[in-house]
């Protein structure tokens, strides 16, 4: 029996913010996050970072690494799409 495997893309991006004073070290350890690209960012310490994963579990693993990281105020999904 023949099977079709969907995969889907997870598309989310999330709005970072982090202490001004520790930004460009945050931006660097966001940067080396697998499934990250971070698009746009400031030196007030607010940048707009977009994951392409294979599930949600990756999705919130990525959130949690981020907010894990010392000087980032929040990690918040502001935009989640999947498709097949």
């Amino acid at each position: 029996m023949d099977c079709l495997v969907s995969e889907r893309v997870h598309i989310t991006s999330l709005v970072v913010h982090a202490r001004p004073a520790k930004w460009k070290q945050i931006l660097t350890q966001v940067k080396r996050l697998p499934t990250v690209e971070v698009h746009t960012g400031d030196t007030i310490g607010k940048f707009v970072v977009l994951l392409e994963t294979q599930d949600e579990e990756q999705i919130l693993d990525a959130i949690d690494r981020i907010q894990e990281i010392d000087g980032v105020l929040s990690a918040t999904m502001v935009y989640h799409h999947i498709d097949e």
